[in-house]
């Protein structure tokens, strides 16, 4: 299964899709982690039949562990 990170500026309406697909879910949250840094209004993370696999929240609680130190999560 492929994975991608998909968001919404935080000025625009439009979705950007991140062209690269991620075979492996850690690899797919960390780049959504590190986009995070693009301020965007949303930001989830889809499978490759178009179905949710991470939404907004767990995205942000990740980063806040990744940042903490924090295995978990």
């Amino acid at each position: 299964m492929a994975y991608v990170v998909k968001w919404k500026p935080k000025d625009q309406d439009v979705v950007i899709d991140h062209s690269t697909r991620y075979e492996h879910p850690s690899q797919v949250i960390e780049f959504a982690c590190n986009a995070l840094q693009r301020n965007p209004k949303r930001i989830w993370i889809e499978d490759d039949e178009g179905l949710l696999h991470t939404d907004h929240e767990q995205i942000l609680e990740h980063a806040r562990n990744r940042s903490s130190g924090s295995t978990a999560g």
